[in-house]
């Protein structure tokens, strides 16, 4: 078992990030992760906050400054950017990483922001699944080609692909706290791992049955992986009866950690509670001590 944690990069500076990830390193943690706006509409203020810098750039320059971490996108927002955009900007993280980037993906979900964007918000699925795709096709290509209904393009090379083979691991992401049908059909058909946010264990065990049946009829079952995105909510008492996944003392979060493995998962990723800086690396911290060694 694998074990990330999501940096809040909507209220950190990038000193901030870059501080959280080296500690992260330092203490063991597997991954660091960032997501993904380009403009901040109401909807996405409400939620998060105004800063978001570009997620390539930023996971680019974070790699520079670790040796071991692997650095991940949770997620990057398919329809903001041409496909083959998106593919040279991760090729180069892998690049510059020596193959620690994780591919985490979305559609997206402020219409707003689509709309200032001039995309359109209706089609985003149809096009993130041609998307990943071209982004398939392009790093696993000397000279890609493709033909598509949003783009089409042949007789260029593509480099520097990427380090890993035959490319980053790509984490499909959906709906925070229910079970996407189309993310669901995306991982088991297109992707490599399924990233949902904020579901229940009981949940999760429901997505993995479903989508091991549908990769099990498209003949890759086997090589799909399982990543859930979750709030981890360590508190000084235990929580009981009622409390949501991963919250709660350090022997509550233990047996959700060995639930969810007994149920297939391969990797962790964590949001923290609304703390600073400082108290975001005290809860990295007690992870590392109270909770990763008891449920190794």
């Amino acid at each position: 078992m694998r074990f990330g944690v999501v940096l809040p990069i909507w209220r950190l500076s990038v000193a901030d990030a870059e501080t959280m990830t080296v500690k992260a390193e330092e203490l063991g943690v597997d991954g660091v992760f960032v997501p993904d706006h380009i403009l901040a509409p109401s909807a996405t203020m409400q939620h998060y906050g105004p800063s978001w810098p570009d997620p390539f750039s930023l996971l680019a320059y974070l790699a520079g400054r670790t040796r071991r971490i692997q650095v991940g996108a949770s997620v990057i927002v398919l329809p903001y950017r041409n496909p083959l955009v998106i593919a040279k900007a991760a090729a180069t993280v892998d690049q510059v990483s020596g193959g620690r980037f994780i591919f985490g993906v979305g559609v997206g979900w402020d219409e707003e922001e689509f709309r200032d964007l001039g995309l359109p918000f209706r089609q985003r699925g149809k096009i993130a699944d041609e998307y990943i795709r071209i982004i398939k096709e392009a790093w696993t290509n000397d000279v890609p080609s493709f033909k598509g209904e949003y783009l089409s393009f042949a007789g260029a090379t593509f480099a520097p692909r990427p380090v890993q083979k035959p490319h980053p691991p790509i984490w499909v992401g959906g709906m925070p706290g229910v079970i996407s049908a189309p993310a669901v059909r995306r991982v088991a058909l297109l992707c490599d791992a399924w990233h949902p946010l904020g579901l229940s264990l009981d949940d999760v065990e429901k997505g993995i049955a479903t989508i091991r049946q549908m990769a099990a009829k498209a003949g890759r079952r086997d090589e799909l992986k399982f990543a859930p995105r979750n709030l981890l909510n360590l508190t000084p008492d235990a929580k009981g009866r009622g409390r949501a996944s991963f919250e709660g003392s350090p022997d509550e979060v233990v047996a959700d950690i060995r639930r969810a493995r007994a149920l297939g998962v391969d990797y962790l990723t964590f949001d923290m509670p609304k703390l600073d800086v400082p108290g975001m690396v005290r809860t990295i911290e007690r992870f590392v001590k109270d909770v990763k060694p008891a449920a190794a």
